[in-house]
């Protein structure tokens, strides 16, 4: 019986050493074949650093949406809410890990962005969205306010619409925050 136990620990010795051997010479031939799985990466491959056709924008905002930004951060009170501009849903939602379909939800809410984000001074944990409607809406910009009003909706936070060609008078937002919660100065 002890030989056969003795027989059994070194079938196991001398496999666990083969299996030392193949995985270290796989990996010098990794080294000079990239084929095998290794992961290269390539994404900058392609560019020339050299020249980079990139130029930074004048601005954040429009004009109208930047007086509705400010007209947004006067209704607030500064010691309780930040007014963020122009941030990904992504950044403030996620998706359940239990969701179907979970990398096509999570891809959804990364194309899309709120107009403004209203966040608790204190702790920057979100409050409520504003998304900017424009008269000449594209149908494709409707049908992705319509996600996001749903995506807001679904976690809990309010989202308002704000018409940055027409803004409200500063009582009329005061109004409208209120409704949605939001305590103004």
């Amino acid at each position: 019986m002890g030989q056969f136990i003795l027989a059994i620990i070194a079938i196991v010795f001398i496999k666990l050493l083969w299996d030392v051997y193949k995985e270290q010479t796989n990996k010098k031939n990794h080294r000079s074949s990239p084929k095998g799985g290794e992961v290269i990466d390539l994404s900058n491959a392609w560019i020339d650093l050299g020249d980079m056709p990139y130029n930074q924008r004048d601005y954040l905002l429009t004009g109208k949406e930047l007086t509705l930004y400010n007209l947004l951060q006067d209704s607030l009170p500064v010691e309780d809410y930040v007014v963020l501009p122009r941030v990904r849903l992504a950044d403030f939602i996620s998706v359940s890990p239990e969701a179907r379909n979970r990398v096509e939800y999570a891809s959804r809410i990364k194309e899309r962005s709120a107009d403004i984000l209203i966040c608790e001074t204190s702790n920057l944990t979100p409050v409520a969205v504003v998304l900017f409607e424009t008269e000449t809406e594209s149908k494709k910009k409707q049908l992705a306010d319509r996600f996001t009003r749903k995506v807001c909706e679904a976690v809990g936070l309010p989202c308002l619409s704000l018409k940055p060609a027409t803004p409200p008078s500063l009582s009329e937002l005061k109004t409208t925050l209120r409704k949605s919660g939001l305590h103004t100065s």
